[in-house]
């Protein structure tokens, strides 16, 4: 879910957002312990994919109960939410390393929650380029990821990756699978760890 957006039915954001820290939270112990069980997971999302292109023919009923429960009326393809947030951390873990990619998934897991709520409970202005997204929740995503970064890397590193994370999500952006929050937050987020932590080592 995009940071900002406020829509309809909690229980399935609740659902959706519960299942997805426990994805994030079980990536940030595998990236932490054990770097190779990256490729586990790559199988993982390739047995995904396949599923989801032979959920597209006939459905399989346990499946789609499944994602009945998780996925919205917005998905362009079953089971969307689990795929691009697999692709959207794999990417960065293969691209950018362990290190940056753990504080995309931090930052997925914890900014984007933070601004949902922010965004719903506060309101206030929609911004200038997207109208489906709030000032305050995307402040409130830039916020909590800044601070997340910054434990790691150091306030500098933290302050240039929320603003820079904050602003490439908020892009009105197809609804396509490589242009979902999923993906883009925890690359976007690892790309600029990675970059700055060039010339900011990392404190911790």
């Amino acid at each position: 879910m995009s940071p900002g957006v406020v829509e309809t039915g909690g229980g399935l954001w609740i659902r959706r957002k519960v299942f997805h820290m426990a994805v994030g939270l079980t990536f940030l112990l595998s990236i932490i312990s054990f770097d190779r069980t990256r490729w586990f997971f790559l199988a993982v999302l390739g047995l995904g994919l396949v599923l989801t292109f032979l959920m597209e023919k006939r459905p399989i009923r346990v499946l789609n109960w499944f994602l009945s429960r998780y996925d919205k009326t917005t998905d362009v393809i079953p089971g969307q939410g689990p795929i691009t947030f697999f692709t959207g951390v794999l990417l960065a873990w293969f691209v950018f390393g362990g290190d940056a990619a753990a504080l995309g998934v931090a930052a997925l897991m914890f900014g984007d929650p933070m601004a949902y709520v922010m965004g719903k409970s506060i309101g206030g202005p929609s911004l200038p380029w997207n109208g489906r997204k709030t000032v305050s929740g995307s402040l409130s995503f830039a916020v909590v990821t800044t601070v997340v970064v910054s434990v790691v890397w150091g306030p500098i590193t933290g302050i240039v990756t929320g603003i820079a994370g904050a602003l490439a999500e908020s892009l009105p952006l197809p609804n396509r699978v490589l242009t979902d929050d999923n993906v883009i937050i925890p690359v976007m987020v690892a790309a600029v760890v990675f970059v700055t932590s060039l010339f900011y080592p990392p404190i911790l």
